[in-house]
């Protein structure tokens, strides 16, 4: 719904009135988006930082705290409660409040616990702080929202993969400074001490960050809006339309999980959340299970036969062995977590060629069927080169989701909208502890199964979305 307003948004316009998408698509892609980007995407290394952690911190506390079976399924469980609460929470509040202050108090959240982390007594208290962690990490894809809504129309696909590349980077330098931490010096607490200052980046940076003229537009602050696209022109070293910008004021409220379910929105939204819960339980499952490849070659519970371990006396059977990294397994993690930049080159290439479902629905085909291949017993190097391709795959999936909910909700409920699949793509969460730490295990065949056939599914899910958004214009209300 809108308002009455003068001329009506999407009637035939004269050239003396313009809109967002008018003004951002003249100013073009230039010096304003490439700093944007540069801030947004340091942010989001937080993610990838907390992702590639719950992966590695229990092995590394096994050799320092006894730890029982079931406490490093915990430790992630409490990451992931924290990004679900997040989620919901912040991406509401987003539309509410605005991108940049969720933004803000996220980075706030994340650097003081994560710095917190470095200090607890205990596990549980670490279990707390990382919860916390988790719940800031999950306000700094407003980030992407924000990289989005300033985007031309022809460079938002490009654009979406090129904010992923920090999220790679991320991955590499959380491998890098884990390696000489933990080899050089052996304190995971240092190491979560180091990893929690990226945000700190950002803070510092504020002053250069914008909220987002679309947020300013919908929330009737009109004169906001004219000067931050001005300030995007000037910074681009372009001129706005000539003209007015186009008056509309909303009469929904924004930021409500109703809008969602819509008539217009319904089917999309609920495929959207299938593919975010699909994408999601493949992308931390891989990740989770890509240090049992490292290490021991082949699914399937390892033989603990030659690692030294304050854990000795205990059973095997309810302790986490002391496994410590090796700097081969080290080097394996650094050229496992770059498997993701090849897989992002080729779909930032082809991002505005095809269209976003087709690249969507044959990627998950793909995925689901080289994950198959991951219960051949060959090569740890075949294997290896396998998951490569996996995580390739994976990470560019997860963008095309962001990307497609980034384009087909309205600026007055966008932010919840891509909150909203992260919500279920955080459900995941609830099982893929068991099912990357335990299942795997004990029923390797099973477990792999269960990802590979989720993400077939998703692939049908791709096919049968209701809208195509490659270059289309972005909406600031529902019609």
């Amino acid at each position: 719904m809108m308002s009455e307003c003068t001329p009506e948004y999407g009637a035939d316009l004269t050239a003396k009135y313009y809109t967002v998408d008018d003004a951002i698509n003249k100013a073009g892609y230039g010096k304003f988006q490439i700093r944007l980007l540069l801030l947004s995407g340091i942010a989001w290394i937080a993610e990838s930082v907390e992702i590639f952690m719950i992966s590695v911190l229990s092995q590394f506390l096994a050799c320092d705290w006894t730890l029982t079976r079931e406490q490093p399924a915990i430790l992630s469980f409490s990451v992931f409660i924290g990004m679900t609460t997040g989620y919901v929470t912040l991406g509401s509040l987003a539309d509410i409040l605005g991108r940049k202050k969720v933004l803000t108090a996220s980075l706030i959240t994340v650097l003081t616990f994560g710095l917190a982390s470095a200090f607890v007594p205990s596990f549980w208290s670490l279990a707390v702080c990382r919860a916390f962690v988790g719940f800031g990490v999950a306000g700094v894809t407003q980030g992407l929202t924000v990289c989005t809504e300033y985007c031309p129309t022809h460079m938002r696909g490009r654009n979406g993969f090129f904010f992923s590349y920090f999220w790679t980077l991320g991955t590499v330098v959380a491998v890098v400074v884990s390696w000489m931490i933990m080899i050089y010096v052996k304190s995971w607490r240092l190491l979560l001490a180091v990893l929690a200052l990226p945000p700190l980046l950002v803070l510092i940076s504020l002053k250069w960050y914008p909220e987002s003229a679309r947020y300013y537009f919908v929330s009737d602050q009109h004169e906001r809006a004219i000067e931050v696209l001005q300030e995007v022109a000037k910074t681009n070293g372009k001129d706005l339309p000539t003209g007015h910008l186009l008056h509309v004021v909303a009469e929904e409220k924004r930021g409500r999980l109703k809008e969602l379910l819509s008539k217009e929105y319904r089917v999309t939204t609920l495929l959207l959340w299938y593919l975010g819960f699909a994408s999601s339980l493949v992308i931390y499952g891989v990740v989770i299970i890509t240090p049992i490849f490292i290490q021991t070659g082949s699914l399937g519970r390892a033989e603990n036969n030659n690692q030294t371990s304050g854990n000795d006396t205990e059973s095997a059977s309810d302790v986490v062995p002391c496994l410590e990294f090796t700097q081969g397994n080290f080097i394996d993690l650094l050229w496992m977590s770059g498997a993701e930049l090849p897989g992002l080159l080729i779909f930032t290439f082809i991002a505005e060629k095809w269209g976003r479902k087709v690249t969507l629905s044959v990627s998950c085909f793909f995925n689901g069927a080289l994950l198959l291949l991951l219960m051949l017993r060959t090569y740890k190097t075949l294997i290896l080169i396998i998951l490569f391709a996996i995580r390739g795959f994976i990470i560019a999936i997860c963008r095309l989701n962001y990307i497609i909910s980034m384009e087909v909700y309205p600026t007055t409920f966008r932010s919840v909208g891509l909150a909203y699949q992260q919500f279920f793509s955080q459900l995941a969460s609830f099982v893929i502890p068991y099912v990357s730490q335990v299942l795997i295990f004990d029923h390797p065949s099973e477990a792999i199964g269960l990802l590979s056939g989720s993400i077939l599914l998703a692939g049908i899910a791709a096919a049968f979305l209701p809208f195509e958004t490659k270059g289309a214009n972005m909406k600031e209300i529902a019609k």
